[in-house]
């Protein structure tokens, strides 16, 4: 009790001190010790009873009516353990902070179905979300140094410029997907070199391209000489380019999430040749396992739309040969079009990215040097801010920060100001036709 470790649990349960003579004393709050009381009387409730006057004992497994009226809580626990209304996951987490709950915090232990559980939760929602769910509810999941070294022995360690199709076949096999789509993007990083000590190569360098695949575990070496010439004459990565497998299923059927296929630092060298290569290439290894892509997405970067172009015979004159590929397919739904200008052969086909296509057009439609004339009349933002303005929020539910956000790639915006309610209220400006169709 005099020890230093106990001092903040002393603080809260009530005072301590010393007699004249130097004997140690120890005086619990009242209130505590009510609370205390009640709940032993509660957990002594719970006991069996036993028969004195009979030779067997009968044992009781129920609940007073007093402990449920305090607790009300343990009416819905039991109402689910009775109608098996609980999966094995929610079984596991509730044993579990039970468990954890009469032991101090250094003893906590896990199940492996909870540190899985944890463990996909820090991959979808990050260090913030793990340590605010911790903090609220005590025992709940492991702390991120314990959940670490699980992360790291995992065998699907991620190798930077290496393409997953092994892990993608066993990805897609539950579902029984047949039919998916590639989409491709880049974004910006911070540049930045580390060492990878699971994989023994250094990563954040560029890696160089061979028929558009970067070169894995390119960036290797024991000599600190050679490490210094890569830093002189090796471009760090700014950006980080991702390829994203999505299955595709009938209407109806519910879609498998995507599968993040492979990823790689760029310094954004690189031809629609290249672009081009590698679709190819994912193309056809995909269907080594079954997989039949059936076009590729990417956003409006010229190269990108270069490859898509010649990819398609879209007004291009580059000569593919993907309409003597095997596996090409057929649109017979052009025979008989003669305004679609598109071949009727094709290997697969590419769109532009729907998101970076709503959000180009919303920003085109806020530019000021920018006029969008139609007929007589001219699509302007004005006449969605005349509408925030002079119309109740009610009916279109507009703000300020949906019409000039600061995030020019802020998809909620494009959402809320295409909205039906928007283009409902938009009826009763005059002269806003133009705005109704270019937001519709």
């Amino acid at each position: 009790m005099e020890s230093d470790r106990t001092v903040a649990l002393k603080e809260l349960l009530g005072v301590s001190g010393k007699d004249q003579v130097g004997n140690y004393s120890f005086f619990v709050m009242p209130g505590i010790r009510l609370k205390i009381a009640k709940f032993i009387r509660s957990l002594r409730s719970l006991l069996p009873s036993t028969n004195s006057s009979s030779q067997s004992t009968i044992k009781t497994s129920t609940i007073s009516s007093d402990l449920l009226q305090q607790y009300p809580f343990l009416n819905d626990l039991i109402y689910c353990l009775e109608s098996n209304l609980l999966n094995d996951l929610t079984l596991d987490i509730i044993s579990n902070m039970i468990s954890n709950l009469v032991h101090s915090k250094n003893l906590f232990r896990y199940k492996q179905s909870v540190k899985d559980f944890a463990a996909c939760l820090y991959i979808l929602g990050g260090r913030t979300v793990v340590e605010f769910i911790r903090l609220n509810i005590p025992g709940f999941i492991p702390s991120l140094p314990s959940l670490r070294p699980m992360l790291q022995s995992s065998k699907y360690h991620f190798i930077e410029g290496v393409f997953q199709y092994d892990h993608l076949a066993d990805f897609i096999k539950p579902f029984n997907c047949k039919y998916a789509f590639c989409g491709e993007d880049s974004t910006s990083v911070v540049p930045k070199v580390s060492y990878d000590t699971l994989s023994d190569y250094f990563v954040g360098f560029t890696l160089p391209l061979k028929h558009g695949f970067p070169c894995p575990r390119y960036f290797s070496t024991n000599s600190f000489g050679e490490l210094e010439n890569w830093y002189n004459e090796v471009d760090v990565s700014f950006n980080i380019n991702v390829h994203i497998i999505q299955g595709l299923f009938s209407i109806g059927q519910t879609s498998p999430p995507p599968f993040l296929l492979g990823a790689y630092g760029t310094n954004s060298k690189y031809t629609a040749l290249d672009v081009l290569k590698r679709w190819i290439n994912i193309f056809d290894l995909c269907m080594a396992q079954n997989l039949r892509i059936l076009g590729f997405s990417t956003d409006c970067d010229t190269r990108y739309m270069k490859a898509m172009r010649d990819s398609m015979g879209f007004f291009s004159k580059f000569e593919t040969g993907f309409e003597n590929h095997p596996d090409h397919f057929e649109i017979s739904m052009l025979q008989n079009t003669s305004w679609f200008f598109l071949k009727p052969h094709q290997l697969f086909v590419c769109l532009q990215d729907g998101v970076h296509l709503c959000t180009k057009l919303r920003n085109r439609l806020l530019a000021a040097n920018v006029v969008l004339l139609m007929g007589e009349q001219y699509a302007s933002v004005s006449y969605l801010i005349e509408l925030i303005e002079n119309c109740s929020k009610i009916d279109h539910g507009l703000v300020i920060s949906d019409v000039y956000p600061k995030d020019k790639q802020n998809f909620a915006s494009c959402v809320k100001i295409s909205s039906n309610g928007v283009l409902n209220v938009l009826k009763k400006i005059q002269n806003s036709e133009a705005t109704q169709v270019y937001l519709q």
